[in-house]
């Protein structure tokens, strides 16, 4: 009976009826469902994006952002990636000169050296003049916490109270924090059948972390 069955199955495989194996990164099926097509490529009504990251805002820049932003319908872009000090500055007046009302810039701050003799209040007096030249707020990337080192070279925690003076100066200027810190759990896990970001970290291999890249996971 047996042997019956297995010459069914080879010559179903023969004939193509018994799918071949593969990995599951090369599943990409081809939908059957015909329906009629109707892509939207603009927005019904105009929206704001709130998280962008635009290194580059000069006029000429400006000119390409607008371009697709009005192609989608975008009213407003708030860019995280502002800067500080001078490049923060020229962008603002960039924006002004060219599209006022269409970009909102937030600050962001060094934060390698904390602890050094009057880092804390030369970073707050930063701040605040970024925030009175025009960002609205501050963005904090997972380099705190991942990469920043005070002044003995240690990692700085997102709670070191150290840095507690610049989220005091955010809440006295009454502007937003925005945080990024760490990243998933399943990034240092083992890359196998149980990990629910395994197809991620397939197609993205740098996300993929250590206890040595860029810290310990259970440090965090």
């Amino acid at each position: 009976m047996n042997l019956k069955i297995n010459l069914v199955f080879i010559l179903l495989a023969c004939n193509g009826l018994v799918a071949q194996e593969m990995g599951f990164e090369e599943y990409n099926p081809k939908s059957t469902l015909v329906v009629p097509v109707n892509e939207v490529t603009k927005a019904k009504y105009p929206f704001i994006d709130i998280h962008s990251h635009q290194r580059n805002m000069s006029a000429q820049s400006l000119n390409g952002l607008v371009k697709d932003m009005d192609a989608m319908n975008e009213a407003i872009m708030v860019n995280l990636s502002g800067g500080s000090g001078s490049k923060l500055a020229e962008s603002v007046d960039n924006i002004a000169e060219n599209y006022p009302n269409r970009f909102v810039v937030f600050a962001n701050v060094d934060f390698d050296g904390a602890g050094k003799s009057g880092w804390i209040e030369k970073t707050v007096d930063q701040l605040e003049a970024d925030i009175k030249k025009g960002a609205k707020g501050l963005k904090v990337f997972k380099s705190l916490g991942f990469r920043n080192v005070d002044v003995d070279g240690k990692r700085l925690a997102v709670d070191d109270v150290r840095l507690d003076p610049i989220w005091a100066k955010c809440g006295e200027l009454g502007v937003p924090v925005l945080i990024h810190s760490a990243d998933p759990k399943s990034f240092w896990d083992e890359m196998n059948a149980d990990n629910e970001r395994w197809l991620e970290l397939k197609t993205h291999s740098r996300r993929k972390r250590s206890d040595t890249n860029p810290a310990p996971g259970n440090k965090l």
